[in-house]
C-alpha cells in the first residue's frame, strides 16, 4: 500500500484560487448593487435607527439632532422607505468632530401590508418618527361550492 505524498504548494494554490473567486464574486455583487443604487455613494453618513411594531403600525425611529427640518426627504417607492437629509457644518473651526456632517440617506424595506397613503412623519427635539400604519387584514372566507 502506498500513501499519496502531501503536496503544500497544491493545497496552497487551491486556496489561492478560492480566496480570487471570493473577491470576484464580492466585486461583482457590489458593482451590481452600486448600479441600482448611485444615490447611497453620494450619501456622506448613515443615521441609526430603530424600528417597532405593535398591532396597527411599524415605527422608524432614528436620532437626527442638528437636522434642519426643511432638509428632510422621506419618501416610499417599491416597498422601500427612503429617508434623506443633510446636516449642514457650522462657520467656526471645529475642534472635534463626533457628529456627522454632510448628506445623509437610510433605506428600509416596507412589508406588503403597509398602507402607503397613510405613512406620516413627526420630527419633534431632534428625533424622527416615520408612522407606517398597517392595513387592515382581509379574512379568509370559506365559500361552498356545490357540485352539480
Amino acid at each position: 500500500m502506498t500513501m499519496a505524498q502531501w503536496n503544500p504548494l497544491h493545497d496552497l494554490v487551491s486556496l489561492q484560487d478560492r480566496m480570487n473567486r471570493l473577491f470576484e464574486d464580492a466585486s461583482q455583487r457590489r458593482a451590481s448593487e452600486a448600479e441600482k443604487s448611485d444615490e447611497v455613494e453620494g450619501a456622506d453618513w448613515y443615521p441609526a435607527a430603530d424600528v417597532y411594531e405593535n398591532d396597527g403600525e411599524y415605527t422608524v425611529v432614528g436620532p437626527l439632532p442638528g437636522i434642519n427640518r426643511a432638509t428632510l426627504d422621506i419618501s416610499v417607492d417599491d416597498n422601500r422607505l427612503t429617508i434623506r437629509g443633510e446636516r449642514a457644518g457650522q462657520d467656526t473651526t471645529r475642534h472635534r468632530g463626533e457628529c456627522p456632517r454632510g448628506k445623509f440617506l437610510r433605506p428600509f424595506s416596507v412589508p406588503a401590508a403597509i398602507d402607503q397613503n397613510d405613512i406620516r412623519a413627526d420630527y419633534k427635539d431632534g428625533v424622527l418618527q416615520v408612522h407606517l400604519p398597517k392595513r387592515p387584514e382581509r379574512k379568509s372566507q370559506r365559500v361552498e361550492i356545490k357540485v352539480s
